[in-house]
This record gives structure tokens, sequence and C-alpha cells, in this order.
């Protein structure tokens, strides 16, 4: 990919794309067999989901999104709005780390965030230093 230029920062990013959506359980690859898509798209509400509560639970979010993560509704979307400019950072580094283990492993457990932690913990350590 190339990059042109460096990257917006959280208020320019808001400023020019208010309605911009991070994460959305209806982005979820349409298979062949109706049976392929069923399962495409529960696993990508368990992932998003998944996400959805670790986010929440390390104050990377403004509100509470969703009080039943991991367990999230069938339409459920979160915009930039949504996260605090350290959420961003994270979507932009943590996030796409663990990602990466599902381009591996498409049946890798969700809900191991372990990859998550690490990023979020390292993120955290290098905006200290």
């Amino acid at each position: 990919m190339v990059r042109v230029g460096r990257l917006l920062n959280y208020d320019e990013l808001l400023e020019q794309y208010p309605d911009w959506v991070l994460w959305e359980t209806a982005a979820y690859y349409k298979e062949s067999t109706p049976e392929a898509t069923e399962e495409a798209r529960l696993r990508c509400l368990r992932k998003t989901g998944h996400v959805i509560k670790f986010i929440q639970d390390h104050g990377l979010t403004r509100r509470v999104l969703c009080e039943t993560a991991p367990d999230i509704p069938e339409d459920f979307c979160v915009y930039l709005r949504d996260v605090t400019p350290e959420g961003l950072e994270f979507y932009r580094t943590g996030y796409m780390k663990w990602l990466k283990r599902f381009e591996r492993n498409m049946h890798a457990d969700p809900a191991d965030v372990r990859v998550m932690e690490k990023a979020l913990e390292q993120m955290r350590q290098k905006k200290e230093a």
C-alpha cells in the first residue's frame, strides 16, 4: 500500500469523516453457499464482539457501546466518533496486528486477545517515553 503524505490525526479525521465506520457486523464475506455465508456472518459477529469488549474494558471508547459484549446485536457498528484518540491509534496498530492472526488461521479463537493486550501495552509505554 502506498501512503501519500502523513496520517491524519484524530481531530482531523473526525472533522473530515464524522461517520467513518471502524467496525461493523455487516462486513462479512458473501460465499457461494448459504451455509458458508452464515458461517462467515457468525465469525464476523464473534470477532467484532471480542474487539468491542476489549476496547470498552481498556478505556478506548467514549462511552459503553454494548453492555452485553462480546454478544453484540446483528446490526452493530462503531463509528470514529465512538472511540477516543487513543482508540484510533489502537485501531491503526494493535487491532490490525490481532486481525493478521486470522489471515494465517481463519479459525483462530477471537477470544484470545493477547496480541491486542501486548500491542496496547507497547503503545502506552511508547507514549509515556
